[in-house]
């Protein structure tokens, strides 16, 4: 991001796309990742919740896949702000 946005919020950056190729192993879990993300920094649920509901939606095969992009964006939110 070159500008931030005016208001009074804090911003929180860290590489989401990066995170899902490097670090999860896939890009394509780059939602995942930012989902992970986006529930650690607001608390709008709890974070069981919407893993359970992310691995409710996945294919068995793809359920470690999507829990560690869910942990890796929480963890790396958490880290970040």
């Amino acid at each position: 991001m070159t500008r931030q946005p005016k208001g009074n919020f804090k911003v929180v950056s860290f590489p989401i796309i990066n995170t899902a190729k490097n670090d999860v192993g896939r890009e394509i879990v780059a939602n995942i990742v930012a989902l992970g993300a986006m529930v650690a920094l607001t608390g709008v649920v709890t974070k069981e919740s919407a893993e359970k509901a992310v691995l409710a939606r996945v294919p068995e095969a793809f359920v470690d896949l999507n829990k560690k992009a869910f942990q890796m964006g929480y963890d790396k939110a958490i880290a970040a702000k």
